[in-house]
Parts: structure tokens; C-alpha cells; sequence
């Protein structure tokens, strides 16, 4: 398998604060370069890191575009088609002894769905979904990673998560 990229925590962190770990536990994810009928990109955010992500989470099953559809109605309340895979990024988290890949998706909106499916924590979080011209949300997420870069994020998932949107997002201009 080719992967796009492979992030380590010392591509993250100017300096990386946790060991590398013995080992590493596998979890499969997969992101979503969302667009509606406007050519808008779907950005998630909540006001506790108050930063925005591609849409997105951990996949339940080994069919990652069921995966994927799933987590961008529950994120965004919309029915999606996958249109193309974008790509793989393999990360190595420390802190947790992780080892994520991730699949990322092109898909467009077909249609909103009635019923919020926010999972309960993400409703408690105040998980929200925004739309963005393409360069709007390719700018957002360039200034997160500077902030990543400069030591402003204190989140560690969050670092990581930023880093690998941003490159995502930036393999998919329109």
C-alpha cells in the first residue's frame, strides 16, 4: 500500500514529548472532502478547540466509502456519493501508541436529512458543520498549520488532525 504521507510526532512538534512507543495499535479512519451543490467544502468545528477539520472519524467496518458516507451524514446531516478516492496518510501517535490510516474520499451532497445524527457526545461537544469556497477552507486549514508549526495547538490529536486535513485537502483543488 502507498500512502501520500507518513507523519511521526516529530513532524508535528518542534519538540516531541513522548517516546516512541515498543509498538503501535492499529486504527483505520477515514476523512471526507465534502462538496454541496455550491462548490462549498464542508468543515466541522466546535467551540471547545474552536479549530475545523475535515468531516470524519473511526471506521466500524473494512468498507471504508460505507464508512465514509456514514460519517458525513452523521456529521453533516447530508447524504453523500463518493465520487474518488483521494489517497491514504499513515500516522504514528506516541502518545497513544496509534498507528492510524487514513482514507480520504471526494464526495458531493445528493441530499439533507431530517433527523440530526450527531452521536451524543459530539451533540454535548456542539459539533458543527460550516461551508467554505474551496480556497476559503484551504486557507483555514494553512493557518491552523501554522499554528501547529508555531506550538499553538495544544491539542495532541488535534495537531495531528490539522497536519493531515490540511495536506488532503490541498490534493484535492477543484
Amino acid at each position: 500500500m502507498e500512502y501520500l504521507k507518513i507523519l511521526k510526532d516529530e513532524d508535528i512538534f518542534e519538540n516531541p514529548e513522548h517516546q516512541t512507543p515498543n509498538s503501535y495499535k492499529d486504527r483505520q479512519t477515514v476523512k471526507i472532502i465534502v462538496k454541496n451543490d455550491k462548490n462549498e467544502i464542508a468543515l466541522i468545528t466546535n467551540p471547545i478547540h474552536n479549530f475545523f477539520l475535515l468531516p470524519g472519524g473511526g471506521a466500524e467496518s473494512t468498507d471504508l466509502e460505507k464508512e465514509a458516507k456514514r460519517e458525513v451524514l452523521e456529521e453533516t446531516n447530508y447524504h453523500t456519493e463518493i465520487i474518488k478516492e483521494v489517497g491514504k496518510i499513515e500516522e504514528f501517535r506516541n502518545r497513544n501508541a496509534k498507528h492510524y490510516i487514513t482514507t480520504c474520499f471526494l464526495s458531493k451532497t445528493l441530499k439533507e436529512n431530517s433527523e440530526d445524527l450527531r452521536t451524543e457526545e459530539e451533540k454535548k461537544n456542539g459539533l458543527v458543520v460550516q461551508w467554505f469556497e474551496y480556497n476559503k477552507a484551504l486557507d483555514i486549514l494553512q493557518k491552523q498549520t501554522e499554528k501547529v508549526k508555531s506550538g499553538e495547538v495544544k491539542f495532541y490529536n488535534t495537531a495531528f488532525n490539522i497536519i493531515r486535513d490540511h495536506l488532503f485537502l490541498t490534493l484535492t483543488k477543484p
